[in-house]
């Protein structure tokens, strides 16, 4: 996309009429200031110009002896020095007229250096030439010195020119082991080295990149700077490597799978009326697929009145409601739902719906009585999120996802929504840690809460590999998770047909509006030959960064962007290699 293409005929640097008025303004400028640089010389080695160019004439006849002598002299009074000195302010001069023609002030910065530089090969060239020459020994400084600064001058006019006119503007940041320093000294985080504030902290993080890319070790990196301070986390961390790494003693484990698990009770999270939708919706969250969704409603509302009438009546432990909703008979169902909004799913007439529904609730109350299974006091998220301590891990590996999928997204989201009942305190601090988004069920309270958390110190770290799997799972809420993290640090991604993650990237990063010279040369053959330049400025709109460039990110090299800061910065950061503290899972008898 392009526009306003302006012919510049008079304005391109190589154009003859520019070169022409610069060279005459270096002589008039020579001449000029001639007077002043004679003043400089000492008193028994001036003299005038107009006095050399009479003796020249004088001497005509027998020229060459005559300049043999006299440029000798002018050679042990300095004069290849004060010429050289003279030259200056013609190549001023000179970058004058190319920086006003280019409209940048880089001429005069590099035309007194080009100056310097020809100088001095001048005089190197004065000391080969004196034996053979010395008008031309003399000469050598002030026209090499010339010649230095002008070309500087136009080198630096060039018309490849890029003028940054709106847009994003993407830097670099070379401040990596200065900024953790700095942000340890001053109690704050880092995201890949770049220091967060405190603003920065509650407007959520995301780090998108593919494997091995350095996504979770800048996670890691932000999570110990954070338990460094003292903040509180709750953090869903793939093969336990963060929580090997962090653990301290009084943290919280949850996985039925490791013997250190903590017994979680889904009774104990019952406190007021309403807490039973809010627990349903917890352990079967939507999945954004309208047909599938009616039936998660209809099931979330059949757990919904079971907690009810289980908790009023007092009818046991949450083993035992599990194992009603598991194998307990219709009649049973029916009984548990009596008097609720569910009981008309038991009406005569209705077995198939009944069926689907129970069909739909399965998976979730397989899920639970994995955790029903362990031993213990009872435990409670929303307990824990309002007196706890330390860090609440919720570790999986591989193998285990399948089986945890549920349970860790209803955790996270018990989490995450009773941080939102606390009273707002922009100073507390609970981070809520989701490496491998794309990995887990959907968290039915993490898009909405996101916009909410920052007053109660609430902070969101994602990280993901695929665009494509968090839009499976969370549908068109899955840009919406990703808008909502104002601080990003975007590596190395994948790019498929139709975009792919790499394309999101770039689309991240934004696009620019810059002003570029173009030159055009032609060459005309026949008769008489000729050659034209033309330079056109053209206002081009382009991404800042291509999709296929970050596809070639080296590992742990990306850019990041700060909530509070309007540009990118391009970062490296390095691997660290963290002392294991605990096993990263240690086996139930049953696993």
């Amino acid at each position: 996309m392009s526009g306003g293409a302006v012919a510049s005929g008079g304005r391109g640097g190589a154009e003859p009429v520019v070169q022409q008025i610069a060279f005459l303004s270096a002589v008039a400028a020579i001449a000029a200031c001639w007077p002043l640089v004679r003043s400089l010389v000492p008193p028994d080695g001036r003299f005038a110009l107009a006095d050399l160019v009479r003796e020249h004439w004088t001497h005509r006849h027998a020229l060459e002896p005559w300049l043999e002598q006299r440029w000798a002299w002018l050679a042990l009074h300095g004069y290849h020095l004060w010429f050289a000195l003279a030259a200056l302010p013609g190549v001023i001069a000179t970058a004058i007229v190319q920086g006003a023609d280019r409209r940048t002030f880089w001429p005069l910065l590099h035309a007194p250096v080009g100056w310097l530089g020809g100088s001095v090969l001048g005089y190197w060239l004065y000391t080969s030439f004196r034996g053979d020459s010395w008008p031309l020994a003399v000469l050598m400084p002030a026209a090499f010195g010339f010649l230095g600064g002008a070309i500087a001058a136009r080198i630096a006019a060039s018309p490849r020119r890029v003028i940054h006119l709106r847009g994003t503007r993407v830097g670099a940041f070379n401040g990596g082991r200065g900024g953790r320093l700095r942000a340890r000294l001053a109690g704050g985080v880092t995201l890949a080295g770049v220091p967060l504030s405190r603003e920065d902290e509650t407007m959520h993080v995301a780090a998108i990149g593919a494997t091995g890319s350095g996504k979770s070790t800048a996670l890691r990196g932000l999570m110990a700077d954070a338990i460094r301070r003292g903040d509180r986390q709750v953090v869903a961390d793939p093969d336990g490597a963060a929580m090997s790494a962090f653990y301290e003693a009084g943290d919280i484990i949850l996985n039925p799978f490791d013997r250190r698990c903590a017994r979680w009770d889904l009774l104990a999270e019952i406190e007021r009326a309403g807490d039973h939708a809010f627990l349903a919706q917890s352990v079967l969250p939507h999945l954004g697929i309208g047909e599938h969704d009616q039936w998660i409603t209809y099931a979330q509302q059949l757990l919904a009145a079971a907690l009810e009438n289980f908790g009023r009546l007092g009818l046991g432990t949450i083993s035992d409601l599990i194992n009603i909703l598991a194998s307990g008979s219709v009649a049973e169902l029916k009984l548990l739902c009596q008097g609720t909004a569910a009981a008309r799913y038991f009406e005569p007439g209705g077995e198939k719906m009944l069926a689907s529904i129970l069909g739909t609730l399965a998976p979730a109350i397989g899920n639970l009585r994995f955790i029903t299974a362990l031993d213990g006091e009872s435990f409670s998220i929303r307990q824990w999120i309002r007196t706890g301590a330390g860090s609440l891990w919720l570790p999986y590996s591989a193998n285990q996802i399948a089986a945890l999928r549920g349970l860790i997204s209803c955790w996270m989201n018990i989490a995450i929504l009773e941080t939102l009942s606390l009273s707002p305190d922009r100073d507390r601090r609970i981070w809520f840690h989701i490496d491998e988004l794309d990995a887990l069920g959907r968290i039915e309270g993490l898009r909405d809460a996101q916009a909410r958390l920052r007053k109660f110190g609430g902070c969101v770290a994602i990280g993901f590999q695929s665009s494509a799997q968090v839009k499976a799972v969370y549908g068109e809420g899955a840009h919406t998770i990703i808008e909502n993290c104002g601080n990003l640090l975007l590596l190395r991604s994948g790019l498929s047909e139709g975009g792919g993650t790499a394309e999101l990237v770039s689309d991240l990063i934004g696009s620019r509006e810059i002003e570029r010279d173009d030159v055009s040369r032609s060459r005309t053959r026949g008769r008489y030959t000729s050659r034209s330049t033309s330079t056109q400025s053209k206002r081009t709109v382009e991404e800042a960064i291509l999709a296929s460039e970050i596809m070639q990110l080296p590992n742990r090299e990306g850019y990041v962007k700060r909530a509070t800061s309007p540009g990118w910065q391009r970062v490296h950061f390095a691997y660290i290699n963290y002392p294991q503290r605990t096993r990263a899972f240690e086996a139930t008898l049953n696993s």
